[in-house]
């Protein structure tokens, strides 16, 4: 008995630090999507002119922003495009790269969907139909 209360606590013990894991690894793919910077140019603006701790007055930020030139903006609109890219960088980092299958889908389906469109009207049933098709030619490979 003891024995296996022994083993179910390790159990549960081992499925929480998979969950914590988890958890830790989706903090750290966020911060470091967060450490990109605003990709905003109004961000950037609120971030750059209020002091840290003090409350900012949105409204008269924000007609502050309005009424500043194209030219003033302008650093603070290339700084964001920046940011941007970057962010685009960080998350295509974190992609999976596509399966065999996959690559093949995107290559075979439209046409499939095409044929399988000419043979019936309904789109749900062309979808099925195509999608078995290319299910089948892939495995025929």
């Amino acid at each position: 008995a003891k024995a296996k209360a022994a083993k179910q606590a390790a159990a549960l013990k081992a499925k929480k630090q998979a969950v914590a894991a988890k958890k830790q690894a989706v903090r750290a793919k966020k911060a470091a999507i967060k450490s990109s910077g605003a990709v905003s140019p109004f961000t950037l603006y609120l971030q750059k002119t209020c002091q840290k701790g003090a409350k900012a007055d949105l409204k008269s930020k924000a007609q502050a922003w309005k009424a500043l030139s194209d030219a003033q903006k302008k650093p603070f609109v290339t700084e964001a495009k920046k940011n941007l890219a970057k962010r685009h960088e960080i998350r295509a980092s974190y992609k999976k790269a596509p399966t065999k299958y996959a690559l093949f889908v995107k290559k075979n389906f439209a046409a499939a969907y095409k044929a399988a469109l000419k043979t019936t009207s309904d789109k749900k049933q062309a979808f099925k139909v195509a999608t078995q098709a290319v299910s089948k030619k892939y495995k025929s490979q």
